[in-house]
């Protein structure tokens, strides 16, 4: 009978084995939660960066359809996308061909314009006359042109 008694008592875990059982628990949610963390800060770079993308080849877009030349130089301005405000920064340049441009588009969130998540170059050939049907012409060489 003494035997049986001696097997009850022993049948739990002390204090210290459930201690070092919470220990090891709490080190390994530290490490899930600190991937997670990693994995929504990538998550977030991404669509930030693939927001600042469409803007910038949207602008270009803009700038193929309206047929306008754009004059050398700099502009910047702010658009509203997905509820954010960006900012954009579009530099014209010349390319040494007669009737070419080239511009190059960076974009940024307007709260931090001194980081840059994108920037895109794009090339505009000056329209052979000024009618609208010419104006969303495909540069020959483009490889968006169907």
């Amino acid at each position: 009978m003494k035997n049986e008694r001696s097997l009850c008592s022993h049948r739990g875990f002390t204090l210290l084995e459930v201690l070092v059982a919470l220990v090891i628990i709490g080190l390994g949610m530290m490490a899930v939660f600190g991937q997670l963390n990693q994995s929504l800060i990538a998550v977030s770079t991404i669509r930030d960066k693939t927001f600042a993308d469409w803007i910038a080849m949207n602008r270009i877009a803009e700038l193929r359809l309206s047929g306008e030349f754009p004059k050398i130089g700099e502009q910047r301005d702010e658009v509203k996308m997905a509820g954010v405000r960006w900012r954009y920064r579009m530099k014209v340049s010349d390319v040494g061909i007669d009737g070419f441009r080239r511009v190059d588009i960076s974009v940024s969130q307007a709260d931090n314009p001194d980081r840059e998540l994108v920037t895109l170059a794009g090339f505009l050939a000056r329209p052979s006359d000024a009618s609208p049907a010419n104006a969303g012409r495909w540069l020959p060489g483009d490889p968006n042109a169907r």
